[in-house]
C-alpha cells in the first residue's frame, strides 16, 4: 500500500512550480543544468564558456575605470567598486556550482520528486485512516511548494528593479539630454566602465555598439547569479522545513488510537525514525553544498552594504534619482543575504519543534520499545539542524543582524578615513 504516498508525491511533482522553473532557467542561462530530466544539457558548456569570458571583459572593464580615477575621489569610482564585487562574486558562483553540478541535480531531483518521503514503510503497516493521512501529509508538502514560489518569485520582482535600470538607464539619459536639456545627444555606456579598443583611421573595434552591447549583458549575468543560485537555497530549505512538519505530524499521531493503533505504534515509530534519519542526510548535503559559497556570500554583501551607505551619505544632496536607485540596490542585497539567514531559521526552528513533539508524544503510556527508540531521538534531535557559514558560525536572525551591525561598523570606518583624507 506504499504506492499510495508515491502516487501523492508523483502528482506534487506534476504540479506547474514556477518558482522552480525561474531557478532552473537561470542555472541554465549560465551554462549549468540542474534539471538534466527535463532538458538537454548539450549547450551548456558553450553557454558557461560565453558566460564566463564576457563577465571577466565586463570585470576588466570596470577595474580599468577605476584604475583612472582612482586618484581623484571614492566617489567617482565607488559604482564600479560595487559592480565588480557583484560580478566577481557571480563568476565564482559559477565556477563552484559548476564543480559541485552533481550535487545540485541529485539534492534538486530528490526535492522536486519528494524522494526522502520515498518508501517510508509507514503505508504498508494497514493503518486504518492511512488516506486520511496521506492527504493531510500531501497538504503540507503543497503549502511548502506556494510558501516557496511565493518567496521565489518576490525575489525575482526585487532582483528585475536594479538590471532594469542599468539596461534602460542609457536611454533614459539620451532622451534627457537629446530632448529635454538639448545638450548633448551622445549615448552613454550602461555603468562606469572603459572598455579597451584599437582605433584604425576613422574606425574602432570592437566598435561603440559592441561595447555597449558587452556591458548591458552585465546586469543580466548577475540577474542568473544572483537570483538563481539563490533561490535555489529558497527552494531546498524551504522543502526540507516541509519534510521537518511531515515528520513532525507523523510523530504527534504516533500514539493516536484513531490514526495508530496500539499494536502498530512500534514499527511506524520505526518508519519515523527512518524518516528522520533520511532529512538528516538530506539536510547535510545542502551544508555540504552551500557552507562555503555562504561565507563568500556574507563577507560580500557585508562590505557592498558598506558602500551603499557610504555612497547614499555623499549623494543625498544630489538627487532622488540616484538616491532612489542606490536604495534598490541596498534592498536587493539586503534581502539577497536575508534569503539566506531566515530559510535557515525557519529549519532549526522547525527542527527544535521537532524536539519537543518526541517528548510531548504520550510515550510514557506505551511498551519499553517505544519508550527506548524516543529516548534515542531525544538524544540524536537535542543538536537542532543548523545551517552553517563555513564552519565559523550557524545562520540564524541574530547572525542576520550581526552582517548588518559589521557592515555599519565598516561604513562609520570608510567615511571617517575618507574625511581625514580630505
Amino acid at each position: 500500500m506504499e504506492d499510495i504516498m508515491n502516487k501523492e508525491l508523483e502528482c506534487i511533482d506534476a504540479l506547474p512550480k514556477l518558482g522552480l522553473a525561474c531557478v532552473e532557467y537561470s542555472a541554465y542561462a549560465l551554462g549549468l543544468n540542474i534539471a538534466p530530466r527535463k532538458r538537454s544539457s548539450k549547450p551548456c558548456k558553450i553557454i558557461c564558456f560565453v558566460a564566463l569570458i564576457m563577465n571577466l571583459c565586463i570585470i576588466y572593464s570596470l577595474i580599468q575605470f577605476i584604475m583612472v580615477h582612482y586618484t581623484i575621489s571614492f566617489e567617482a569610482y565607488v559604482e564600479a567598486v560595487l559592480l565588480t564585487f557583484q560580478i566577481s562574486v557571480g563568476v565564482v558562483k559559477m565556477f563552484y556550482f559548476r564543480c559541485y553540478l552533481d550535487v545540485c541535480v541529485k539534492l534538486l531531483r530528490a526535492t522536486e520528486m519528494g524522494g526522502v518521503l520515498r518508501s517510508i514503510g509507514i503505508f504498508d503497516l494497514g493503518l486504518p485512516h492511512k488516506f486520511d493521512l496521506r492527504d493531510a501529509l500531501g497538504s503540507i508538502l503543497r503549502k511548502s511548494w506556494q510558501e516557496i514560489d511565493k518567496q521565489v518569485m518576490f525575489f525575482f520582482r526585487i532582483v528585475c528593479m536594479p538590471v532594469f535600470y542599468y539596461i534602460m538607464r542609457p536611454y533614459f539619459q539620451y532622451i534627457h539630454y537629446c530632448y529635454i536639456v538639448e545638450d548633448n545627444c551622445n549615448m552613454t555606456l550602461t555603468y562606469p566602465a572603459i572598455v579597451p579598443y584599437v582605433r584604425l583611421g576613422t574606425h574602432e573595434y570592437p566598435s561603440y555598439i559592441l561595447r555597449s552591447f558587452l556591458l548591458q549583458t552585465g546586469p543580466l549575468w548577475c540577474f542568473f547569479t544572483v537570483f538563481g543560485f539563490n533561490s535555489l537555497f529558497v527552494v531546498l530549505t524551504g522543502h526540507e522545513v516541509g519534510l521537518l512538519q511531515v515528520l513532525r505530524l507523523l510523530v504527534q499521531h504516533s500514539t493516536s488510537d484513531a490514526i495508530v493503533p496500539k499494536n502498530l505504534r512500534v514499527p511506524y515509530l520505526r518508519c519515523c525514525v527512518r524518516l528522520y534519519a533520511r532529512i538528516n542526510r538530506h539536510h547535510a548535503q545542502i551544508e555540504y553544498l552551500f557552507k562555503y559559497i555562504i561565507l563568500v556570500q556574507c563577507i560580500v554583501s557585508c562590505m557592498l552594504i558598506c558602500m551603499l551607505l557610504y555612497k547614499i551619505s555623499t549623494v543625498i544632496d544630489v538627487g532622488f534619482v540616484m538616491l532612489g536607485m542606490i536604495m534598490v540596490y541596498l534592498i536587493t542585497i539586503t534581502l539577497e543575504i536575508s534569503l539566506y539567514n531566515v530559510n535557515a531559521q525557519k529549519v532549526e526552528s522547525q527542527s527544535e519543534l521537532l524536539y519537543f513533539d518526541w517528548y510531548n508524544c504520550g510515550w510514557y503510556n506505551e511498551c519499553p520499545d517505544f519508550k527506548f527508540m524516543i529516548k534515542m531521538m531525544l538524544l540524536f534531535s537535542r543538536r537542532s539542524l543548523v545551517l552553517s557559514v563555513g564552519g565559523f558560525t550557524n545562520m540564524s536572525h541574530k547572525f542576520l543582524v550581526q552582517v548588518f551591525r559589521m557592515s555599519g561598523n565598516f561604513f562609520l570606518l570608510l567615511r571617517n578615513m575618507n574625511n581625514k583624507m580630505e
